[in-house]
């Protein structure tokens, strides 16, 4: 026997919309802001042993906040955690390998004994790499981002870092 969908709403105590189905079976949350976060870094080049500063805001809701260059995450949930950077390896900073570690709570071995890295070697002066994850993680953990080897570019078009609950 075929199931029927239903269009229906359910809605909130105070009458909006909490949950909606519509004729083509698409489930919506109007009210729901899910938690995310996504800065840039912009300034000099950040070379190794230093975390990256998020000093450009592009988005921060659902009750995420940043402090010190972290971000705290509001609710326990599975998370997407990634970055985009330009490793700069110019002659000034040695042509070295860059890496970027994702670390929580101000480590980067706290959720998988390796911890979170991605490095790049350019072969030219610079070259670009991204890194992305899902991790289960708890209420009140904070995320940061940490120039662990080489050199990150400093201009904010060329860097991003993202966090955001997807469940």
């Amino acid at each position: 026997m075929a199931s029927t969908l239903k269009v229906d709403t359910i809605a909130h105590t105070g009458g909006t919309s909490a949950i909606t189905i519509d004729s083509s079976g698409v489930v919506s949350q109007p009210n729901t802001i899910l938690p995310a976060a996504c800065f840039h870094y912009g300034g000099g080049d950040i070379v190794a042993a230093a975390i990256i500063p998020l000093n450009v805001q592009t988005v921060l809701q659902g009750g995420m906040t940043m402090s010190s260059n972290a971000i705290t995450l509001p609710q326990t949930g599975l998370y997407k955690i990634g970055f985009y950077h330009l490793a700069n390896s110019a002659s000034s900073n040695g042509n070295v390998h860059t890496r970027i570690e994702i670390r929580i709570n101000g480590a980067t071995n706290s959720i998988m004994p390796h911890g979170w890295t991605q490095q790049h070697k350019p072969t030219a002066n610079n070259g670009s790499f991204t890194f992305h994850t899902i991790a289960s993680l708890s209420a009140n953990n904070t995320v940061d981002f940490y120039c662990a080897g080489g050199a990150v570019h400093g201009n904010s078009d060329y860097n991003s870092m993202y966090v955001y609950k997807i469940g």
